[in-house]
């Protein structure tokens, strides 16, 4: 009978979608302070079944969308990350905010943690600050109208995969935390990054990895401290510039393929997030 109440009482924690795995904490932990499985409005474990998140939302622990699994995110929603803790992608994650209902995303305490992209991430009007977005080979990653800003590192960081984005500003003028809110590294990286705002604290972007990339029409701010740096490329990359609007002289390093025509003389007002 004991062992038939206890195999009856293990059941619903199997069911669960989103939990914690026994003995993850360090430190001597007794559990204790682990998010309930059965919040729905706390991840923390594996997702393996779709859902759509709405409302406010905790992440507690080490999160991973798994393969074949979307995770959608509501116009309007707010997630706070506990601090050092990651939302792997391996899925797909959908953020799918508006201009009136913005979605947010803010590591607790501090800054460090980041969002992992091995298979998909489709963003739209986020307001990201803290943590980094990392891509690596097979990634696909568009943003279009989001702000992201304040890492404790580097922020978009690309080791492979592809990443398109418009209408968007990554770093802030001012109070920015970040050291280089575009780090491009790694091999085959597929980049089509377009009438955004890149604000160098203290490097706008570090071109490290990819050929033919696209950063047509941006605007390119890095203020007027000695210390901020626009773009800063090694021998091996090519990418295009033209069009785009730079506060501060952007000279090439020696190996780099960059064409830069028809500079606009005052930045663009049609770049960045759009009302």
């Amino acid at each position: 009978m004991k062992k038939l109440l206890a195999v009856a009482l293990a059941m619903p924690l199997a069911a669960c979608i989103v939990g914690n795995e026994a003995g993850s904490g360090g430190g001597g932990d007794d559990g204790t302070n682990d998010p309930p499985v059965d919040d729905p409005n706390t991840l923390a474990g594996s997702i393996t079944e779709s859902r759509t998140l709405s409302g406010a939302i905790s992440i507690a622990a080490d999160t991973t969308i798994e393969s074949g699994v979307t995770l959608t995110v509501s116009a309007g929603t707010t997630i706070t990350v506990k601090s050092g803790k990651r939302l792997s992608v391996k899925g797909t994650l959908s953020i799918e905010g508006t201009s009136a209902s913005k979605v947010a995303i803010d590591w607790e305490n501090g800054s460090n943690g980041s969002i992992p992209v091995s298979g998909t991430a489709n963003i739209t009007y986020l307001v990201m600050h803290g943590g980094a977005i990392t891509t690596t080979t097979g990634a696909a990653v568009t943003i279009t109208d989001s702000l992201m800003a304040k890492a404790s590192g580097d922020l978009l960081i690309m080791s492979g995969g592809s990443v398109t984005m418009t209408y968007s500003q990554i770093g802030e003028a001012t109070g920015d935390t970040t050291h280089c809110n575009l780090h491009f590294g790694g091999n085959a990286n597929t980049v089509n990054i377009t009438k955004s705002n890149i604000v160098g604290a203290p490097y706008g972007l570090m071109f490290y990895g990819g050929t033919a990339a696209n950063f047509r029409e941006n605007n390119w701010m890095a203020g007027t401290e000695a210390t901020k740096i626009n773009v800063d490329t090694q021998p091996g990359v090519s990418g295009d510039f033209s069009l785009g609007y730079f506060d501060k002289p952007f000279t090439p390093g020696a190996g780099a393929q960059i064409t830069m025509n028809d500079l606009a003389a005052a930045p663009l007002t049609d770049a960045g997030v759009r009302p």
